[in-house]
C-alpha cells in the first residue's frame, strides 16, 4: 500500500525514490514571471529537467512561466502544485554549468546577507 507523504514523495512499506537525477539544494529568492503575474519565490532546489518553488499563490498545474536570478533565465511549465510548492519542468534541460552558476548565486547572496547581518 503506497501513502501520499507530502509535496513530491510517496512511501510504502519500502522507501521509494522516484527522482532520477540529482537535486542540488538552493534556497535561492528569484523573479517568477508568467501571462497573470509576477512575484518572488524561492527556488528551493534544481536538476537539470527541473526545479522546485515555494511560494504564496503560484501559477497552477499547465502554466508556462520564466524564473529570473541573476544572468540566469529558466523557462518552464508548472507540473505539480500542492499548497505553497509547485514542480517546474524546464523547457529545455539545463546544463552543469547553470547548476553551478545558480550555486554561486546562492554563495554570493548568503555573503552579502551575512555583510548585513554584522
Amino acid at each position: 500500500m503506497t501513502e501520499s507523504t507530502g509535496f513530491g514523495t510517496k512511501k510504502s512499506s519500502e522507501s521509494v525514490e522516484r527522482r532520477r537525477e540529482r537535486r542540488d539544494a538552493l534556497g535561492i529568492a528569484v523573479s517568477l514571471f508568467s501571462v497573470t503575474q509576477s512575484r518572488v519565490v524561492l527556488m528551493v532546489d534544481a536538476s537539470a529537467s527541473g526545479t522546485r518553488i515555494s511560494g504564496l499563490n503560484l501559477p497552477g498545474i499547465g502554466k508556462d512561466i520564466v524564473l529570473e536570478v541573476g544572468d540566469v533565465e529558466l523557462f518552464g511549465r508548472v507540473v505539480r502544485s500542492a499548497g505553497e510548492e509547485a514542480a517546474i519542468e524546464f523547457e529545455h534541460p539545463t546544463n552543469e554549468s547553470v547548476l553551478k552558476r545558480l550555486q554561486k548565486i546562492v554563495a554570493e547572496q548568503t555573503r552579502v546577507a551575512m555583510l548585513h547581518n554584522r
